[in-house]
């Protein structure tokens, strides 16, 4: 018996049509050139899968293809029960199944505990020099790209820096900014505390504002954006390991990783609170502010007039409010 194929001697690209058997000598190619014997013992079979042709790879690096499955393992028996793994997991619909629960349940655990664990223990333990890196001239890119001008007065700038500045002074690579914009506060990579003009006509409080970059430093102290970049980066990475291909790359397999990021901003979200909340009773401060914060901008995003398309931004990436707000509610109570 003999099964059909094709051969690559492995020292040129040409492959030409072959045969192989066995032989009391070992594995014998057969081609219009002539033969080639090779030891059993030292064939690499390919695992059976599907239709899938099978590959055996030989000591000299020459190759042998075949679809004929049914050929191969009755030809070399012995060696192919050695590699067949796959193809007798294929074969037993129990196994594939217990295989697929076990692939899914890895998959949910390296996604939601894996990564964030990992991207966690990196970014707390890279030098602050590389955060400065990576994070510089953020804020000079966004202004060209994204942020307007301030349109707020100076003199209420200054006042809102003077009752600020001592916050920032105990951060040193904090600096804070005022763009325009609707009712915002951004940490940006290089550590900018960003606050827009719109959010002064509905914090008025200066204790309100200060919570509010309490929540923005805390962002910067758990270095939540570099945090959020390692994480998109492993699900890019994961995502094209799964699929094969990232030109497959499609709305199916891109929206439960959007979905995955998203997740990972409302628990950055939550930390960033619990920052905030620790700051303001260190500094003495009465933790409701943050609340009383919370409370006035969500009523902002809820009237009619804001733009669809930016609340749904803004409430896709934080907590529900009722969760917040339960956060501050335990803190006041301990």
């Amino acid at each position: 018996m003999a099964v059909a194929g094709e051969y690559a001697d492995g020292q040129s690209s040409r492959v030409v049509p072959a045969t192989l058997s066995v032989t009391g000598s070992g594995i014998v190619i057969q081609t219009e050139a002539g033969t080639k014997t090779y030891p059993a013992d030292a064939v690499t079979i390919s695992s059976r899968l599907g239709k899938t042709p099978r590959y055996l790879t030989f000591p000299d690096g020459a190759q042998f293809e075949t679809p004929d499955n049914d050929g191969i393992d009755e030809l070399l028996a012995a060696q192919v029960g050695r590699s067949g793994l796959l193809h007798t997991l294929e074969s037993h619909l129990p196994l594939v199944l217990i295989a697929a629960i076990v692939t899914v349940l890895s998959l949910a655990w390296v996604v939601t505990v894996g990564i964030p664990r990992g991207a966690d223990y990196i970014a707390h333990n890279v030098s602050q020099e590389v955060v400065d890196k990576l994070g510089a001239n953020s804020l000079q890119l966004l202004d060209r790209t994204v942020f307007e001008p301030s349109e707020l007065p100076t003199d209420r700038q200054a006042e809102i820096r003077a009752f600020l500045q001592p916050i920032i002074d105990r951060h040193s690579n904090v600096s804070l900014h005022f763009r325009a914009g609707l009712p915002n506060a951004y940490a940006l990579p290089d550590a900018s505390i960003v606050l827009t003009d719109g959010l002064f006509d509905v914090l008025k409080s200066p204790d309100e504002i200060k919570a509010i970059v309490y929540h923005e430093i805390g962002h910067v102290e758990h270095r939540h954006l570099l945090r959020r970049s390692l994480q998109g980066s492993a699900i890019a990475v994961l995502l094209v390991l799964v699929t094969g291909d990232l030109s497959n790359f499609d709305l199916l397999v891109g929206l439960p990783a959007l979905l995955v990021d998203l997740s990972y901003s409302r628990e950055f979200e939550l930390e960033a609170d619990r920052y905030a909340l620790d700051a303001l009773a260190e500094a003495g401060m009465d933790v409701t502010d943050f609340r009383t914060a919370l409370v006035k901008l969500t009523g902002w995003y809820d009237v009619d007039e804001v733009d669809d398309s930016y609340l749904l931004h803004y409430l896709s990436t934080h907590p529900h409010t009722e969760e917040r707000l339960g956060q501050v509610l335990d803190d006041t109570q301990d």
